[in-house]
Order: structure tokens, then sequence, then C-alpha cells
């Protein structure tokens, strides 16, 4: 479960920037191509760190983010993908450009 080691990480990211400040509400994006649980992340977040931080009113939102593709080849983006090819000229040469990842989108305070 390599959630709780991505939940420690963003959480010290979001502790840096708060100079001190508990947040009121967390929003996280998750990307489907991330290969992150969200069920495994928010319980990490819930569970475990925010109770080490007395962080109980803290709302936290995971936003699931689609993944995207752009084709080298033709140059154009794709967002649905059937096959490991563009489905505009067949390349094989993509890349992801969105969807993959998982970061902090906002933090209110």
């Amino acid at each position: 479960m390599h959630e709780i080691s991505i939940a420690k990480d963003l959480i010290n990211e979001i502790e840096k920037s708060s100079k001190g400040k508990i947040p009121k509400k967390i929003i996280i994006g998750v990307g489907k191509a991330s290969g992150i649980d969200p069920k495994f992340l928010k319980h990490s977040f819930l569970e475990h760190i925010f109770p080490e931080r007395n962080w109980s009113n803290v709302e936290l939102i995971l936003e699931s983010e689609e993944p995207a593709l752009y084709c080298n080849s033709c140059k154009r983006e794709i967002k649905d993908l059937d096959s490991l090819s563009c489905p505009f000229c067949n390349s094989t040469d993509l890349e992801i450009i969105s969807g993959n990842r998982t970061y902090i989108k906002e933090i209110q305070y």
C-alpha cells in the first residue's frame, strides 16, 4: 500500500505552504492512470494522517481525472483510447499528458 507514502508526501507539501494554519478543505486530484487507489489514499488521510495532526474537521475531496494522451505523429490529443495506438493515425508514439499523477489541486483556509 504505497498510498500512505503518497499521502505523507502530499501532507508535507500542504504543511509547508500552510505556514502553521490548519486547512478547512483540501482537494486532491487523482489521475486514473496514476496507479493510486483513491479509497486507500482517502483512508490514509482520514485514518492515519489527519488524526496525527488533530485535523478532524478538515474536509478532504478526491477528484478523479481521466487520462489524456498526445500523439507525437499527428499532433492530436486523445481522450478515449481503445487500443495501444492513435485512433487518428495508428501511431504508437503516444505520451500521457494528464491523468497520470496525484497532486494537490486546492487548499482552503
